[in-house]
């Protein structure tokens, strides 16, 4: 994956959050730190916003949260693993032990939507999913998250 998309610095293993409220306030922190986005608080209502059209929560303990806005400078994804399961409202009404992140800019949307598509197409292998789930060494979650063609 491209790595102004996608790099070592986007993964976090948060043992704060407990709430979808405290993982999207994380989300958009890291975001804001690494530069996708002008302000975190605005990047959490645009999560916010988009989880009220229907749940990101996709399967076997993972979401896809994502918000397009005008506080997206670039595209990017966070990938982050939350030491304590969120209650996401998933599909499976599974709580969510990973998230992964992406920052939509207005302009470009449809090019970071295909990478969103991608995702989701990634997520159906069962070995995709159980590495994203089980592995801890930020070497391997890049390796693995190198395996998204976009």
């Amino acid at each position: 994956m491209n790595n102004q998309i996608f790099n070592e610095a986007n993964i976090i293993f948060d043992e704060t959050a407990t709430t979808q409220e405290e993982a999207f306030q994380i989300i958009a922190n890291v975001a804001y730190q690494n530069g996708y986005v002008k302000s975190a608080a605005d990047f959490v209502e645009a999560l916010k916003l988009r989880e009220q059209e229907s749940t990101t929560g996709f399967k076997d303990g993972i979401a896809i949260p994502h918000g397009k806005s005008e506080t997206v400078l670039r595209p990017g994804l966070l990938l982050v693993k939350y030491k304590t399961p969120i209650e996401w409202q998933a599909l499976d009404q599974k709580s969510v032990q990973v998230a992964l992140a992406l920052t939509i800019p207005v302009e470009g949307a449809s090019e970071h939507l295909k990478i969103l598509s991608l995702i989701a197409r990634k997520l159906i292998d069962d070995g995709f999913r159980e590495t994203l789930i089980t592995a801890n060494d930020p070497a391997e979650l890049v390796k693995l998250m190198d395996e998204i063609e976009v």
